[in-house]
């Protein structure tokens, strides 16, 4: 059965469909004036498949959800329509690489995730795609050498840590 939600002054805020009484296909989110701020897919009241979240009509989040719980690649947009930030979910924790961006596009930082916490190398770049620090995680805490790099390539310094305490 499909359905709108109106406002008081009876514009469209919500469109849907429901499925024994639970959200089930695509819900439209909408602006008073009939703009578009999101749509997302549910399946048996969860969340389930694309998400579409946005600001003015410009692209802001896309997310993906499995049984109600993010599940994919999710990306988080700017102003010019560029990534701002690119993750990857699994079940609802972030699982894999996740990367951080400029708003000019250039790439600032990147980590590793599993089941939610950080693990392995994380490395920081600066706005020319030079290599700044690369540190090592393990259970969510710095955990072996932390290193940062003058612009022309070489360490300047290297922090040995521990279980999250430096040596």
């Amino acid at each position: 059965m499909d359905f709108e939600q109106r406002d008081d002054a009876g514009n469209v805020v919500q469109r849907g469909a429901l499925a024994d009484g639970d959200l089930d296909g695509e819900l439209v989110q909408l602006d008073g004036e009939g703009g578009v701020v999101a749509t997302m897919s549910y399946r048996k009241g969860k969340l389930d498949g694309e998400s579409l979240f946005y600001d003015g009509g410009t692209l802001k989040l896309r997310s993906r959800y499995r049984e109600g719980l993010q599940d994919g690649e999710n990306i988080l947009y700017g102003d010019a329509g560029r990534p701002l930030m690119t993750a990857t979910y699994r079940a609802g924790k972030l699982h894999g690489t996740s990367s951080w961006f400029r708003p000019d596009g250039s790439l600032e930082r990147t980590a590793n995730y599993v089941d939610g916490t950080q693990e392995g190398e994380a490395v920081a770049y600066d706005a020319q795609g030079r290599v700044t620090e690369r540190a090592m995680y393990r259970g969510g805490k710095l955990d072996g050498e932390l290193r940062r790099y003058t612009k022309s390539g070489k360490v300047r310094e290297t922090i040995v840590y521990r279980d999250g305490k430096p040596q």
